[in-house]
């Protein structure tokens, strides 16, 4: 305590004036200019920290006036140079636990699930919103998409092996003619690491697909940049309503359900992204709304083909890598016939 305080007077202006007002022979003269130019930022902030710490007995939350991480006067909540709020306190485990950690995620009125729930009620909207600066209550668009695939992918994976079993079994059939033998190897492979990485494709595709619905949106005056975060958002919140599809088809562990549910998973997304088009497209007042729902059609349909697409480019990958490792499975041409063998 007494080292604040003793910082408080050493850089007390007051004190500053009075030692120059009275020189003194014994001490240089420089002494008395950096006395002057001692910053009085010093002074107010080892005068809060003394006063912080007179205050909280016990370690208690102090009464404070002036902001504890950079010493500016406290007006509102939130310090005004900072953007701390203004009831910072000790730290407990109890408050780590029940506040910090469901407050940072949880929180009713922002974070995950609330941004979460805007996607789902008004997405459109949302991300325009977002857009325009209001952001202090949604989840960053990266974060949001990173986090919502990262929970997705772990509950994927604890059906990694019933996923993998059903995908495989309509596979299990055609290992008959080496051509047959061949496509099934190489579905294997595909579908083994869909089930691994179920969203690393659309996260791959991500630059490539706003690129797509940047062209059909540029009417609305969106950049690419934008139009990327906002696919951000899009991803991850049909991310989970995929995975919403496919969770009973996992649960009831039935094959032709599960299969059922795997190709049905295309309908929500164009439904999804259409939707969310059409609602940015509405930044775009000279449009009507068969052509605003006619350009955000238009941006579904290509960036499913892009997914299909790419799917193609995977296993033709695949199938020549599987020519390489098992050249058994080459398909065997017959061998042509001699014109006069023909004749005979």
């Amino acid at each position: 305590m007494a080292f604040f305080r003793s910082i408080a007077l050493f850089s007390n202006p007051l004190r500053a004036a009075a030692d120059i007002a009275v020189p003194d022979t014994s001490r240089p003269s420089f002494y008395h200019s950096a006395l002057m130019s001692f910053d009085y930022s010093s002074h107010l902030t080892a005068v809060v920290a003394a006063e912080a710490l007179e205050s909280a007995p016990g370690g208690g939350p102090p009464a404070q006036h002036a902001c504890l991480d950079c010493g500016a006067a406290l007006t509102d909540r939130f310090c005004a140079h900072c953007g701390q709020p203004a009831d910072t306190h000790r730290i407990t485990l109890k408050h780590l636990l029940l506040h910090d950690l469901p407050h940072s995620v949880w929180h009713v009125d922002k974070g995950l699930a609330f941004t979460f729930w805007q996607m789902l009620t008004r997405p459109g909207l949302t991300i325009r919103g977002h857009l325009a600066g209001q952001r202090t209550r949604q989840f960053r668009p990266v974060s949001y998409l990173l986090l919502l695939v990262g929970l997705s992918a772990l509950v994927m994976s604890a059906f990694q092996a019933d996923l993998q079993q059903a995908m495989l079994a309509a596979q299990s059939a055609r290992a008959g003619a080496p051509p047959a033998a061949l496509m099934a190897v190489v579905m294997e492979r595909y579908l083994s690491m869909g089930i691994k990485h179920p969203y690393l494709m659309q996260l791959v595709l991500l630059p490539l697909n706003a690129l797509v619905a940047w062209r059909l949106l540029r009417r609305a005056g969106y950049n690419y940049a934008e139009v990327l975060l906002a696919n951000a958002f899009i991803v991850g919140t049909f991310t989970v309503l995929n995975l919403a599809i496919l969770l009973p088809a996992l649960l009831v562990g039935n094959s032709a359900f599960l299969q059922l549910a795997s190709q049905l998973v295309f309908i929500p997304t164009l439904v999804y992204t259409l939707w969310v088009n059409a609602q940015l497209l509405l930044a775009a007042p000279a449009l009507t709304a068969a052509r605003r729902y006619g350009r955000a059609l238009g941006i579904s349909l290509l960036q499913i083909g892009v997914l299909l697409l790419a799917a193609v480019v995977c296993i033709a990958v695949l199938t020549f890598q599987v020519l390489r490792e098992r050249p058994d499975l080459r398909p065997h041409t017959a061998p042509k016939k001699s014109p006069t063998a023909a004749m005979r």
